[in-house]
């Protein structure tokens, strides 16, 4: 179907329908800073797709652009879109209820009109997901992004990250630091034409529910409000266990440019020690490990092993063992060093690493925001414990 300048009158009745059903599922606005920006987000990127497909619940429009010629389609409730890469072109090919094939087309992009909807990649993940879809192919593989409004991406990362809270203070205190962090870290993944990922590079993105919960409330009771330092925006991080200790110093030397970089403290924090990374221990073989750093690191390896069997955490060793992490996580698992606090024990043919807490151990520990709030700490205690000097605005 092409588009025309007039819709009929049923397809406009029921994209308000589908609009108003997505409304209800937003929080209620309450005073503070308001915004409706969207964000868009890179999904699946992990899987390296090459084939995707899209169901929806109601029926949708979806917009297949080759060109400057662009022809909308209606998805139906029972049909599957399926699109898959071909060179730097899209393949695409609309599935009745029945299986029967509709359509072969080749497209530039595909996009879905704002509603909800389900993607997967077949026989490896599926996800329901509530804004506007687009799909276009980079390097010979599939980019699917989406585009939500601020508010429902805030609820569906506070559900991704905090999934086993129950906790409503630490919810709320966690719910701050995502808004925060989609506000001003944008620029994090503008060259490849979307704002952010779906994975812990970024935040967690995964499925929509429109269910009122905790995680919704939590977000409601805190919509507009960001954390901020000496009266300006900036990213504040969190680790989900610091394993007694948070880091101090800047942990991203191009943190935001829309306001002052927030140079963290140190924490003392043994809210943790009931998390099963509180203290940990792994050994690898020598040979595997200098196998991960000459695949990744600039530096001798050798050295750099040498240089991590050395005391401390702070300045330079510090940032060798933040990237040497990120090294070998590339490379063999991030179930080897799991987090930034570590030391190195050499032996004839392995490696013995002992560490404390999981993650990059800056900013927030979510298992200690979580024990702070069984101990009836409010929200605002909470980041002043994690951020001192910031301030909730």
């Amino acid at each position: 179907m092409i588009r025309s300048s007039v819709r009929p009158a049923w397809q406009q009745l029921r994209k308000l329908g589908i609009l108003l059903l997505i409304c209800l599922a937003l929080p209620a606005a309450i005073p503070g800073k308001e915004s409706s920006r969207p964000v868009t987000i890179a999904v699946f990127g992990l899987f390296r797709p090459e084939g995707v497909d899209i169901t929806a619940p109601h029926d949708a429009i979806v917009s297949i652009q080759s060109g400057s010629v662009e022809a909308n389609r209606v998805l139906g409730v029972g049909q599957r879109l399926q699109i898959e890469s071909r060179g730097d072109r899209l393949e695409i090919r609309l599935f009745a209820h029945d299986r029967r094939l509709l359509l072969v087309s080749s497209a530039d992009t595909v996009r879905t009109e704002e509603t909800i909807y389900t993607l997967s990649v077949p026989g490896r993940i599926q996800r329901n997901f509530s804004g506007r879809l687009d799909v276009a192919v980079r390097q010979g593989r599939l980019l699917p992004r989406v585009t939500v409004q601020e508010e429902v991406a805030v609820q569906q990362i506070l559900r991704s990250e905090m999934v086993e809270s129950q906790e409503p203070e630490a919810l709320k205190a966690q719910a701050i630091l995502v808004r925060s962090y989609l506000r001003t870290a944008t620029g994090r993944h503008r060259k490849d034409g979307y704002d952010f990922c779906d994975t812990t590079h970024c935040q967690f993105f995964t499925d929509f529910k429109t269910v009122d919960d905790r995680f919704k409330q939590a977000a409601t009771a805190t919509r507009g409000l960001e954390l901020t330092f000496l009266g300006k925006s900036f990213q504040p991080l969190y680790t989900a266990a610091c394993g007694g200790q948070t880091l101090a110093g800047s942990a991203d030397s191009k943190q935001t440019k829309q306001g002052s970089d927030y140079l963290y403290r140190s924490v003392p924090c043994n809210l943790c020690v009931r998390h099963p990374l509180f203290e940990w221990e792994t050994t690898i073989t020598t040979k595997e490990l200098l196998r991960a750093l000459k695949q990744q690191s600039v530096k001798d390896p050798a050295e750099v092993i040498s240089s991590l069997a050395e005391p401390g955490e702070a300045g330079e060793l510090g940032a060798l063992k933040q990237a040497t992490r990120i090294y070998v996580g590339r490379v063999l698992g991030w179930n080897i060093i799991h987090s930034n606090r570590y030391s190195f024990e050499l032996h004839s043919d392995s490696v013995r690493i002992r560490g404390h807490g999981s993650g990059h151990n800056f900013g927030l520990c979510q298992a200690g925001a979580i024990e702070m709030s069984r101990r009836g700490k409010n929200m605002s205690e909470i980041l002043s414990f994690y951020f001192p000097g910031c301030r909730i605005e």
